[in-house]
This record gives structure tokens, sequence and C-alpha cells, in this order.
């Protein structure tokens, strides 16, 4: 039997579906050899994670996914096996937190602004959560504005939409070394969404950021396809470096999406897990 991980999945902190540990306790039952826990901008859900991992013998790597920006694109960073407790680790993922806030705010007054029904308040429901733009997306599928989350934020939620709001974020380089500084390994995250009009584009930051010290990038990814899967590795072989891989779940609000699986045709090999303990441990 195959062994097989997930490096990149979502709880109830960020924007996902599943607690901490019901998300760990999925994992044991999905049989994944090892499980990253990777929320947008926070670190709130590892502690209690880790706790249930313990518990039930399940392997938990803490980890973050932080979002970024270069040339007009944004740029996901997976951080892996990060001492969330350093100091200026956490410091920094609170200031994100911030600024992930007064976005979320912004956009909810640009849609006011525009005539939809909502307001400031339909936020206060995920005050135990980053709000992130699936959570106003949620709303709007609630009033009526789009069929599914993923519909209202393509809609009206990304770039050239009604309600866009660039959010302030660090730089790519400057997450890295965040990463760095706690200890953690540094991937990009699914290079296909750097730029989706320009895929040559993202790739070329791709590069950039492996040139500038990211230890790898997402070579198995839930929505990639044959194209970007042998680009991805011949990126990681080009470039020597690390490989990572995950579903990107989220629950329910995700459909079709699975822990492991991902949409069926998902499967990152455990040697990932194997690879990146060698390259911490100096070997």
């Amino acid at each position: 039997m195959k062994e097989l991980c997930d490096l990149h999945a979502h709880t109830t902190v960020s924007d996902g579906s599943f607690s901490p540990s019901e998300l760990i306790a999925y994992a044991k039952q999905k049989q994944a050899k090892a499980l990253a826990i990777t929320d947008h901008d926070t670190i709130d859900g590892l502690d209690e994670a880790a706790e249930c991992a313990r518990a039930i013998d399940q392997e938990f790597i803490p980890g973050i996914e932080i979002t970024t920006n270069r040339e007009e694109c944004e740029i996901h960073i997976i951080g892996l096996f990060i001492d969330y407790h350093e100091k200026k680790f956490a410091n920094a993922v609170k200031e994100m937190s911030k600024t992930r806030d007064k976005r979320n705010w912004d956009m909810v007054e640009k849609l006011m602004q525009a005539g939809f029904a909502i307001s400031h308040a339909d936020l206060d429901r995920y005050k135990e959560c980053i709000v992130t733009k699936a959570h106003i997306g949620e709303i709007l599928v609630e009033r009526g504005y789009a069929h599914d989350v993923t519909e209202a934020m393509n809609t009206f939620l990304r770039k050239g939409g009604v309600a866009f709001v660039q959010r302030v974020t660090p730089s790519p380089l400057d997450c890295i070394n965040l990463v760095h500084q706690a200890g953690g390994l540094a991937f990009v995250a699914h290079i296909n969404q750097i730029d989706k009009k320009q895929p040559e584009h993202g790739i070329a930051l791709c590069r950039y950021l492996l040139e500038q010290g990211a230890d790898g990038l997402e070579t198995r990814y839930c929505e990639f396809d044959d194209y970007w899967r042998a680009i991805s590795e011949a990126l990681a072989v080009e470039y020597g470096c690390l490989r990572s891989g995950g579903s990107d779940f989220h629950g329910t609000f995700k459909k079709g999406l699975d822990l492991v699986s991902g949409y069926g045709d998902l499967e990152v090999p455990y040697e990932y897990v194997k690879a990146m303990q060698r390259k911490l441990a100096g070997n």
C-alpha cells in the first residue's frame, strides 16, 4: 500500500469546515501517513491539532499558507515544520491578520456601495476564525448572488470584480525568510494560480523565488493537469529543490474535493516528507 500524505489543508480557523481536531481525525480515517495544516495567515489552530494528533497517533506537520504579492500577482508561500511559537514569527503572523481584516472590511464596503444586501455586521458570525474571501463569498451565496462560493469569489471578489481590494501583504522574500527564521521550510504553492492570464509569467516568478531561497514548490496539487504536473516537476529537477503537495482541502467549501485524494487522482508520496526531514537534519 502506498504511503500518502497531504501537506496543504485548511480548518475552521481560516476558511475550512473541519475544526483542527476534526481534520486530524479525518486524516487518520483517510490513512494519511502525515498531515500538514496550513491555514491562511494564522497559526491559531496548530496547538489544538498537535494535541489531537498526539492523542490518536497521527503524524502532524505544523504549517501556514501566507499570502504575498509581487509584480501584481498573488503568490502563496507554504511554510512547513515551523516553530510557530517563535516570537518574531508569531508577531508577524498577527500583523498579517490585521491587514486581512482591513481588506475584508473594505470589500464589504464596496459591495454595500454597489447595492448588495450585505453589511459589516454579517462578518460577526466568523469571529472565531480568520475571515477570508471565501466567507464573504458564502454570505453572497446565501443572499442569492451566486450558486456557490467559488462563483461568488470569481465573479465579485477577484481582481476586476466589483468588490476587489488589493490587500497589503509582505513580500514573498520576507515570508520565505520568516519561515526560515521559525525553523521551517518554504514552498511556492499552486504555481498554476500565480498568473492565470500569463502562465509563463507565473513560472518566471516561481523560478525567481527558488533562486532567492525558497526550499521547493508544490509538484502535486489538486488542480494540476498534465501540463502543470510536468512543468512543476521539471522545475524541481532543474533546481534540485524539495517537492511538496496537497489537496488544498477546505471541507464543504470546495465540493467534490477530498483530503489526500483531491478530486480523485491526487497522490502526494510520503517520500516528500522524508526528504524534508533529511534537509532539516542537515543531511
